[in-house]
């Protein structure tokens, strides 16, 4: 068995002990204590079916001077296109996304042939579940029953609830507080009063009691304990942004609470409110888990390595510490949002050296697998005119192609600019020459997903190679990529455990090919085309020599 799969049969072991142990000490029944979801007969994984071979997704153009008038919806373009072609038989993580609702015939596409699973938007409340399950012609409906009526052909995504429990229903101790005991705001000024009334925007305490995690933890957890008695749940997505927030935002409102000051005592603030973090999310994760039991997947946002570790004196400000996260998922997780709080794929901080820095916490903890949550960017005015912030499509293929080979299985499709330029939003007809970024965003981690799904082995059986010298922020971890002189051309290595073969991607962050050499322990010194799609070869030594194999992308 593979060391990640008994890593998270044992994380589910210590969730169901945490369970108890946690409903023991607030002295509630037990919330599952339900009869168990109807067993689904027959039940597997379905497989995404083989379509054409991948090409890349380059709109058609018409004549030089002319647009193309003739408008389609994004079901009827994406049917257009020739389908990735996965592996038979693979198990890689089926793919996800996040955003504003699609229309279900494009739901249904991406399901039936491009490795997503069916989602359901929403957040998933009691009285939202109530509707899919009720209503099975309401949009939620229409996919339940669809995987309801063939779940071994569809995948059910799910988003779980965000809500928390009310205001006037929690103990006082769950606000931070001033020395007369009135609640404070997020400025840290005093709120009218020493109990929530309504206008009031308390902030919540690093020493909440975990009564309110545990009732957090019924709101997203009962739902779905429903949904999955009426039909399959493969993946359960926890958006966060929620609870306890950052010391960088906070510290000057808990400062001025008593209580909490002498909870952290000695304890330097990052790490205090860190752990509290992650106790409250793995109550969370706890219940959550067991509500559905036979998943695949439960992601939690922002749970991987800290991309951020070490690149400025006050990192710890503005995240939550990986070593306290590690349990409220069950892969690690880290957002990857093109120039969100990084330079994109050139810079200072670009983007690969922030995922690597992430990875190399999760490789150093045990967890060498990942899935992450994804954006290419989107435009960055009102007008949606300025694209400064999207990356070009093939560097954003080739930066999911390295994630991949650094060891991802899996990922959220984000986008987060609604489109409105054209009525419809994202169910809008748009001209055939012009498909929306979202669309082919989606269909780019589709095709590398496909890709991967050949590469699965090197991914469960590998280990990504540490390469020569230290990450340029945390010098305590390898840099995990191999240097090539060039600091816009990118290696990253994979070799099998058991046989001496080897997986190489080269990627020119910048868009502009050329080759580069690097040298790799016990294969030898090669060369390789760096591209902005980025190249893939497999390398083995025949004859004392290393020898390349390019792995084209269909």
């Amino acid at each position: 068995m593979h060391p990640t799969a008994v890593s998270r049969f044992a994380l589910r072991a210590r969730h169901a002990a945490l369970a108890g142990c946690l409903l023991g000490v607030v002295g509630l029944a037990d919330p599952f204590a339900l009869p168990a979801p109807a067993a689904q007969p027959g039940r597997t994984r379905s497989q995404p079916p083989r379509g054409a071979p991948a090409l890349p997704d380059r709109p058609s153009t018409a004549p030089a001077g002319q647009r193309s008038e003739r408008l389609v919806a994004p079901a009827q373009w994406l049917a257009a296109q020739p389908r990735p072609q996965f592996k038979t038989g693979h198990t890689l993580s089926p793919l996800t996304r996040f955003g504003w609702d699609l229309d279900f015939d494009t739901k249904v596409e991406f399901a039936d042939h491009w490795g997503y699973c069916l989602q359901v938007e929403g957040y998933a409340t009691e009285a939202l579940v109530d509707e899919w399950i009720r209503d099975p012609r309401s949009p939620g409906g229409r996919c339940v029953a669809l995987v309801r009526a063939q779940p071994l052909r569809y995948r059910l995504a799910v988003i779980c609830s965000r809500d928390l429990p009310a205001n006037d229903r929690v103990p006082v101790e769950t606000w931070a507080r001033g020395a007369d005991g009135r609640l404070l705001n997020g400025q840290a000024q005093s709120e009218d009063g020493t109990r929530w009334t309504p206008g009031m925007q308390p902030v919540y305490s690093p020493v909440a009691p975990d009564a309110v995690w545990v009732e957090a933890a019924r709101l997203r957890a009962m739902p779905l304990h429903r949904l999955a008695a009426h039909c399959p749940i493969t993946i359960v997505l926890n958006g966060g942004e929620y609870g306890i927030g950052h010391p960088g935002a906070l510290q000057k409102v808990w400062e001025k609470d008593p209580a909490i000051v002498e909870a952290k005592g000695d304890v330097p603030w990052p790490e205090f409110v860190s752990a509290s973090k992650g106790r409250s999310e793995t109550i969370i994760a706890t219940l959550v888990c067991r509500a559905v039991p036979d998943r695949a997947l439960y992601v939690s946002y922002a749970s991987g390595g800290n991309a951020i570790a070490n690149a400025y004196g006050q990192w710890k400000d503005w995240t939550f510490l990986y070593d306290d996260m590690r349990e409220v998922s069950d892969l690690p997780s880290t957002q990857a949002y093109y120039k969100s709080f990084n330079d994109g794929w050139t810079g200072n901080s670009d983007l690969l050296t922030m995922m690597l820095n992430a990875k190399g916490q999760e490789i150093g903890a045990g967890q060498p697998l990942s899935y992450n949550w994804l954006y290419g960017g989107g435009p960055a005015d009102d007008e949606q005119k300025d694209m400064s912030k999207v990356s070009d499509i093939d560097l954003w293929t080739g930066f999911l192609k390295v994630m991949y080979t650094a060891g991802m299985t899996g990922g959220n499709a984000g986008y987060y600019a609604y489109p409105r330029l054209r009525p419809g939003g994202f169910a809008g007809a748009f001209p055939v020459d012009e498909p929306p970024l979202w669309l082919r965003q989606m269909m780019a981690l589709s095709r590398v997903h496909a890709l991967f799904s050949h590469l699965e082995h090197y991914l469960r059986r590998g280990d990504l190679l540490p390469g020569p010298g230290r990450h340029r922020w945390s010098k305590e971890q390898p840099a995990y990529e191999f240097p090539t002189g060039d600091a816009q051309a990118r290696v990253l290595v994979r070799r099998l455990q058991d046989e001496p073969l080897w997986l190489i991607t080269a990627w020119a962050a910048d868009g502009v090919a050329r080759d580069v050499t690097v040298t790799v322990p016990d294969l030898g010194t090669v060369t390789i085309r760096a591209t902005g799609s980025a190249t893939l070869c497999e390398a083995e030594v025949i004859d004392g020599k290393a020898t390349l194999w390019p792995i084209a992308d269909e």
